[in-house]
């Protein structure tokens, strides 16, 4: 029902009630009456339009707070599923980064394990270079003795052999060994100084040593000279 529609239906209420009135009563007395009827009829259509209006607003205010509709079963496990794929690739996902990470990280300390092991071995091996010399003049010295020696210089020459048995126990402490100068020439590992041709071996076999060699791991630290047949 509109607002004109009330107003017009208000209007003849209170027209009729205002007849009803005039007829038996003065005209102030009707007037007073007609005015005092309008006021309530004014009023009950008031409580009436609040009334309606309340009620809307309880509607209103049920429907916002009102449950959503229970979702079906076969939505949910939809729904689960979904989540638990999503956070399953995640997963994965991660892991094969921690796992990249990891291999990094081993290769890495390999790495600078087997940067630092070069480095000490170079300077093992330079330190020892300059010890060499000093070596090759006491094999030399133990070559060519005399002779003959008496008791005191006998006592020299062990006590220097002992010097040359420590040397060489500290060179083999630090992984440095003496290359053998016997069976066939390998360029490798030897160097020859001359091919010569000798009745008493093979052909490429080594003859003689010069000068011991040494290497250092599988490096050559020094090469042997030798001689050899050809």
């Amino acid at each position: 029902m509109t607002e004109q529609t009330k107003e017009t239906q208000i209007e003849t209420q209170i027209e009729t009630q205002t007849e009803e009135v005039s007829v038996a009563k003065t005209p102030v007395q009707a007037a007073a009456e007609a005015t005092t009827i309008s006021t309530e009829i004014l009023i009950d259509q008031a409580d009436e339009t609040l009334q309606a209006d309340e009620i809307l607003a309880e509607v209103d205010e049920e429907e916002a707070t009102a449950e959503p509709p229970e979702t079906k079963p076969e939505t949910k496990i939809e729904a689960l599923q979904s989540e638990l794929a999503t956070t399953q690739a995640e997963a994965a996902k991660n892991l094969e980064g921690w796992q990249r990470a990891v291999a990094n990280l081993a290769n890495y300390k390999r790495r600078q394990e087997e940067q630092t092991q070069r480095h000490r071995v170079d300077i093992t091996a330079n330190v020892v270079r300059d010890l060499l010399p000093a070596l090759d003049d006491l094999d030399l010295a133990f070559q060519n003795l005399p002779g003959t020696l008496e008791e005191k210089e006998v006592s020299w020459v062990e006590g220097f052999k002992l010097v040359q048995r420590k040397l060489l126990k500290t060179l083999e402490n630090n992984n440095i060994q003496t290359i053998s100068a016997e069976g066939e020439f390998d360029p490798t590992l030897h160097e020859a100084v001359t091919h010569e041709e000798n009745p008493d071996h093979e052909p490429n076999t080594i003859i003689a040593e010069l000068r011991k060699g040494y290497t250092i791991g599988d490096r050559v630290l020094r090469p042997a000279l030798v001689r050899v047949a050809k």
